[in-house]
């Protein structure tokens, strides 16, 4: 059976002292995120944002708005949500480019010019359009009263849902470089993991990734909420439709059976399976109705493989391409902690966020690098030294878990 919520309204000494430190861990990360501030003018705007990632103490990843777009969701600043949608709409694709991945609608995936065989990384991100249409359905509501940025908003957000409305098809997100007059893209795969999805190094195309079918799912309700403020012309039954259309899919085409486990991916007709950290990020992102019950507990119950003292792994041990040390299939996020504690919280699975709350033994031992290494003996960093995104974690889980305690946690995106 799924846990019971734990009831922490009473504030216990635990949690008090956990608040403690994971107040103190994100004072640590306030100030390393300042080494990561950046002042870029782009087509004559300055937009005061920040870089990805540090190694070494140089730059080594820029502007990312899928870490950005992350980011504000994870701490819900005014003046970055304000910033990063208007720097997502500000380069948000207007063009179809075969080279780039360049499409109307399509948000960045990076700025800076990263090029392989030929093809460029620009535009390499399935999911960008959804969660800036997630960070604006948040932004608006609140700070409608900003007249200064609603004017330009307008066009880029309405091309962000119709970019959504184009890649859904039988009530999935199909992936498909053929919308930029492409047959690939220069990533392995493009969504947030996006080294190459197990067994499979190159793509057959179209694909749906399970997790950004969740993601839509919320981008389309987000949509629905702009729709009544900038009046874009979509349909709201239409929209309602396919947020329930959507929903049904991914319980009826993109579970597998066998391993009864959420697929990772659906890549053409073949179904990419994999016990993956996906199946529990993707509940932050579903109302409780949209879950079946059933599922619900055999996510829970699956997911116990990936279960570590400092968190969930990307991809649990024993499968192909599983390395503790690897990318995106086997390694800890810590970003992805707070996804997945969310997710936890509002689909009442206890002991998953309590899981979570092991990632502050490992932030505060490793400070904020873009990802941990646990071999079952040792835990070590890998990749930047200094990650954006891991950085907004403490604060993030801080304010989960103090929502939480104090019976006031916000538990929807849209």
């Amino acid at each position: 059976m799924v846990d019971e919520v734990v009831d922490h309204s009473s504030g216990s000494m635990d949690d008090q002292d956990l608040l403690f430190r994971i107040d103190r861990l994100a004072a640590r990360a306030k100030e390393a995120m300042r080494g990561l501030c950046t002042t870029r003018v782009i087509r004559g705007a300055c937009f005061n944002l920040y870089d990805a990632g540090r190694k070494e103490g140089l730059p080594h990843f820029g502007l990312f708005p899928r870490d950005l777009l992350t980011v504000c969701l994870m701490l819900k600043e005014p003046a970055l949500m304000r910033e990063t949608i208007a720097f997502s709409v500000a380069t948000i694709g207007q063009r179809r480019d075969p080279q780039s991945g360049e499409e109307p609608g399509r948000v960045l995936h990076e700025w800076d010019r990263v090029e392989r065989d030929g093809r460029l990384s620009h535009y390499n991100a399935a999911e960008t359009s959804q969660l800036l249409l997630l960070v604006a359905g948040q932004y608006l509501p609140l700070h409608g009263s900003d007249r200064g940025l609603l004017p330009d908003l307008a066009e880029g957000l309405r091309l962000a849902g119709r970019y959504l409305l184009r890649h859904i098809e039988a009530g999935l997100f199909w992936e498909d470089p053929r919308h930029c007059r492409a047959s690939r893209y220069m990533a392995y795969a493009t969504y947030w993991k996006d080294s190459h999805l197990p067994g499979r190094k190159s793509l057959a195309y179209p694909v749906a990734y399970t997790l950004v079918q969740a993601q839509t799912v919320a981008a389309l309700r987000a949509l629905l909420t702009l729709e009544s403020t900038f009046r874009f012309g979509f349909s709201v039954e239409q929209l309602e439709e396919l947020v329930s259309e959507m929903v049904g899919a991914i319980w009826e085409r993109l579970w597998d059976d066998r391993a009864d486990f959420p697929l990772i991916a659906l890549d053409k007709d073949v179904r990419v399976s994999g016990i993956s950290s996906d199946a529990l990020h993707m509940l932050a992102y579903l109302e409780p109705p949209d879950v079946p019950p059933a599922m619900l507990e055999a996510i829970a119950r699956g997911s116990q493989r990936l279960e570590t003292r400092y968190g969930y792994r990307t991809y649990a041990p024993d499968q192909p391409d599983y390395a503790p040390e690897h990318y995106h299939l086997g390694s800890i996020w810590p970003y992805e902690q707070f996804f997945i504690a969310k997710g936890a919280l509002r689909h009442g699975l206890a002991e998953v966020f309590e899981r979570t709350l092991g990632i502050i033994d490992g932030l505060e031992a490793h400070g904020f690098p873009e990802l941990l290494v646990w071999d079952g003996k040792a835990l070590t960093a890998g990749g930047c030294d200094l990650q954006l995104w891991s950085a907004a974690c403490p604060q993030a889980i801080g304010d989960l878990l103090r929502g939480h305690v104090s019976g006031n946690a916000e538990d929807t995106f849209s």
